[in-house]
């Protein structure tokens, strides 16, 4: 019998190599603002958020909020370069391709986003509508809901799911939808990511169809 009945993927970092394009745009608007944001503090303080997180982040941090139009101007620009440089997790194609169990995507994006994404990078026919969407539920990561609404939707108990995460903030929201989760190093260090709650961190996404196959405990 397989290990789970249903994988969870996030998207950005675990099925697209979104983060280092998406975080460069990013400093580059804060910095236009007069925010001293530099690129080394992204995966440290905001990655994994939703934008909306990231405001009171920035007010945290560097004690001001960004302008009322900071979003307006950053996300054409986050767009554009997705567009015109984004490509899937190196290995990751692979996986899908070897997938017999079911699987779908849970993110913090809004759906209509992570379509996108997965269009450009051509894996959207491995998942068609099973996305699911944190931004359009309106509770973001580290909240467990998007997780649960993907285990509803697709039949599954939340402890029948395997979730592939790579940052601390979506596996605390897996694990506290009660589900296992296996992280990728792709963007924070195992170590932060096992003291959330990962039970196993791959540095290769090759290793996965064997994990997914015989369970972490495997």
């Amino acid at each position: 019998m397989p290990a789970y009945e249903l994988v969870v993927f996030d998207c950005d970092g675990v099925l697209v190599d979104s983060e280092k394009i998406t975080n460069q745009i990013f400093v580059d608007v804060l910095n236009e603002e007069g925010i001293p944001a530099r690129i080394e503090e992204m995966a440290r303080h905001f990655v994994g958020h939703s934008l909306e997180q990231c405001m009171d982040i920035i007010a945290r941090i560097y004690g001001r909020r960004p302008g009322a139009d900071f979003l307006a101007r950053y996300r054409p620009r986050r767009d554009a370069a997705l567009r015109n440089g984004l490509q899937p997790v190196a290995g990751v194609e692979q996986v899908l391709r070897q997938l017999q169990l079911p699987h779908c995507v849970a993110s913090n994006s809004s759906a209509a986003k992570v379509h996108e994404m997965l269009d450009i990078t051509g894996l959207l026919p491995y998942f068609n509508d099973r996305i699911f969407s944190a931004a359009d539920l309106g509770r973001p990561k580290p909240a467990p809901d998007v997780y649960l609404k993907a285990a509803e939707s697709q039949g599954v108990k939340p402890s029948a799911c395997l979730v592939i995460e790579d940052t601390d903030v979506g596996v605390a929201a897996a694990v506290a939808a009660g589900m296992r989760v296996c992280a990728y190093t792709g963007t924070m260090a195992a170590g932060r990511l096992l003291e959330a709650g990962a039970e196993r961190a791959v540095d290769d996404m090759l290793l996965l169809p064997d994990i997914i196959k015989h369970g972490l405990d495997g």
